[in-house]
């Protein structure tokens, strides 16, 4: 048996990776400390270094006003989105997918290939809003993008025979099973039915909810989506157990 069988053989369905549970609490912090320890200049400071703003990068000046950060700013904001919440119970709803679609993919790809890929996917949310909202005044938060895009790599092996989500008993190994490609996926009706309803929902989600907590801020379905296409796509390229073999 593989290092990596025993491996899967002695980690319970439940025990959360330490990059999960570490990812988990780096978030509820960041929270904690924006609703309970910063008054409200501060917190307001907060989002206007950190929340991404598409009329930061598209909009004209204005006067008298500069937004911190500068140009390292318009950097790590497609990325320092994902760590902001409205409130706790946007925090939870993330917290519960995070655990949900995070824990097999982060088994699979270790934590600091999943935190790259994490991060990519928030890149990849924050670029689609922008396209689609170039003049958005309204701050992006939320790591629903970089949730997405975990979302969208785990249903690359879950639904393989064996995984988690294959059909029957799970392996002892299915967080490692060979992934399936996109045409696979596509001539599967569960997989096109398990990604319609992800769709559905978060289209109705991200139309009906507003975040308090932050004035104007939106989650914005595009963003999801955004990060479900790269994690479907640019999964390969962090895969390293490989695809299904022929």
């Amino acid at each position: 048996m593989s290092p990596r069988s025993e491996r899967a053989e002695r980690e319970p369905v439940f025990n959360l990776p330490a990059v999960i549970i570490a990812s988990l609490a780096v978030l509820a912090i960041v929270h904690a400390v924006r609703v309970y320890v910063l008054d409200e200049a501060q917190a307001s400071w907060l989002i206007a270094t950190f929340a991404f703003f598409p009329i930061r990068l598209t909009g004209a000046a204005i006067p008298g006003f500069y937004w911190p950060g500068g140009v390292a700013g318009d950097v790590w904001t497609f990325f320092s989105y994902a760590f902001l919440h409205g409130d706790w119970m946007h925090y939870s709803v993330n917290a519960l997918w995070l655990a949900a679609f995070g824990t097999p993919l982060a088994r699979r790809f270790g934590p600091w290939r999943f935190l790259v890929f994490s991060l990519g996917g928030a890149a990849a949310g924050a670029a689609a809003h922008l396209l689609l909202y170039p003049s958005g005044q309204a701050p992006l938060i939320g790591a629903s993008a970089a949730i997405s895009a975990q979302m969208a790599a785990s249903a690359r092996f879950a639904f393989s025979a064996g995984g988690r989500l294959g059909g029957g008993i799970p392996r002892p190994d299915a967080d490692f099973r060979p992934a399936l490609s996109i045409l696979e996926m596509a001539r599967d009706r569960r997989i096109v039915a398990f990604l319609g309803v992800w769709f559905v929902f978060n289209l109705v989600f991200g139309l009906i909810f507003t975040p308090p907590g932050v004035t104007n801020s939106t989650i914005a379905w595009e963003a999801h989506l955004g990060g479900f296409v790269f994690g479907l796509l640019c999964f390969p390229w962090f895969d390293p157990v490989g695809s299904r073999r022929r």
